[in-house]
């Protein structure tokens, strides 16, 4: 009952979702007496069915993969892992014997929303008894529960994208990865070519989004359609960025990009669509409206203020050529548009 008491009060004191699923496979490893606990997390991009390792542990180590930005390495189509798939498919636990001795058991992990979050596989030297299947049963639903206070804290309530607190964490995390790892992985052998990172893709970016003239919205129309606007704007977000973007509201009309990385070439034709689908919604009572945006490059050096302020000045150029259009700081830079700001100081500055 200790160890229990123990487990529980571990899990429900994390405020990262990786060290919340860190934590979930170290307490049923132990508490379901299993050699092994992993803990695999499901992607469900356009077209695809996809499993990743998210953590795991054994009587030795204890390993995250997860960092919340992209997918696990070794990510791959759920047809590499028959019984994760019967799993999903029949929505019950499934037992399995182990050819080396001993048993695989593979839970569904459910999350607050629609889809579910995952699998988590325990091998073991014997079936669990009932006892044991209903810790886990039970840490699985804690888990559940916390999962749903993350998404309570990081969402904005009307759009239901990431809020600006998610964003300061994601964005520091970027920058910690790019000075721990340079940002380089190796590629997953069964991921399609078109979700492999090419070897020249070496860049996250950020994009600062704004609705064109969404004042004269309100004003016409009232706060509720204004609110609507927001809403349908928000839903062309997801479907025009990839699953692995990180889409936020940072109030008001104004929306950030975290784009997973990729060539500047792709950077800039996922804002562009996005610009043209806005632009060919007939929104209700409103008609037709446009977004101006503004985008640049997350570099090894910058700073998260350094990094807003480069793309906030593309998108204020883009409202003052016009609109309904798409700037990249870089470009602007480079053709003589914009002036690159010189450091004054060497401090480290966050926000």
């Amino acid at each position: 009952m200790n160890r229990l008491l123990y487990y529980v009060d571990q899990i429900t004191r994390q405020r990262n979702r990786g060290q919340l699923e860190g934590s979930l496979t170290l307490a049923v490893r132990e508490l379901a007496q299993a050699k092994r606990a992993l803990l695999y997390k499901l992607f469900m991009p356009p077209g695809d069915l996809l499993v990743g390792l998210a953590a795991e542990a054994d009587e030795k180590t204890h390993k995250m993969h997860d960092d919340g930005m992209s997918w696990p390495a070794g990510t791959a189509s759920i047809d590499y892992q028959p019984l994760l798939r019967s799993c999903l498919i029949e929505q019950r636990t499934i037992n399995a014997a182990e050819e080396s001795g001993g048993v695989r058991a593979v839970f569904l992990v459910r999350s607050a929303g629609r889809d579910p979050f995952g699998f988590l596989e325990l091998i073991t030297e014997h079936a669990l008894d009932e006892e044991r299947r209903r810790v886990v049963e039970g840490l699985l639903t804690l888990f559940r529960n916390c999962l749903a206070l993350l998404d309570y804290s990081e969402i904005d309530t009307l759009t239901g994208l990431l809020n600006r607190k998610t964003f300061d964490e994601y964005l520091i995390n970027i920058l910690s990865q790019l000075a721990n790892e340079g940002d380089s992985r190796a590629p997953s052998p069964h991921l399609p070519r078109r979700r492999q990172r090419r070897a020249s893709a070496t860049h996250h970016w950020l994009g600062v989004i704004d609705i064109d003239h969404f004042k004269s919205i309100n004003d016409r129309f009232g706060h509720l359609i204004g609110d609507e606007v927001l809403i349908l704007v928000a839903n062309l977000m997801r479907t025009a960025f990839r699953s692995q973007d990180k889409l936020f509201r940072f109030g008001g009309a104004e929306f950030v990009v975290l784009l997973k990385p990729t060539e500047f070439e792709h950077a800039l034709a996922c804002f562009e669509r996005y610009r043209r689908e806005v632009e060919a919604f007939s929104f209700p009572q409103v008609g037709h409206i446009t977004i101006s945006a503004g985008f640049t490059r997350i570099g090894l050096h910058d700073t998260p203020s350094a990094i807003l302020d480069n793309a906030d000045e593309a998108l204020y150029w883009a409202k003052e050529n016009g609109r309904n259009r798409v700037s990249s700081y870089e470009q602007l830079i480079e053709s003589g548009a914009l002036k690159k700001h010189t450091l004054v100081s060497d401090d480290v500055e966050l926000f």
